[in-house]
C-alpha cells in the first residue's frame, strides 16, 4: 500500500528551523495539523491570487 493515498501528491521540503518552529507555533495556536495548515496556506496562495486577476 503506497504511503499517499489516491488522487494526493507528498510534500517533502528542507526548510529554515526558525522559519518551522514559527509554522508549528501558528499550528497549535489555531488548533490543527501541519497538513490542513499548509493544505489551507496553499489553498489560499494559489486560488485566491489567481480570483484576484
Amino acid at each position: 500500500m503506497p504511503k499517499t493515498q489516491p488522487g494526493m501528491k507528498r510534500l517533502n521540503a528542507d526548510i529554515p528551523e526558525e522559519l518551522f518552529k514559527e509554522f508549528a507555533k501558528r499550528c497549535i495556536e489555531e488548533g490543527i495539523s501541519k497538513k490542513d495548515y499548509l493544505v489551507r496556506l496553499l489553498e489560499k496562495e494559489l486560488y485566491d491570487d489567481s480570483k484576484k486577476k
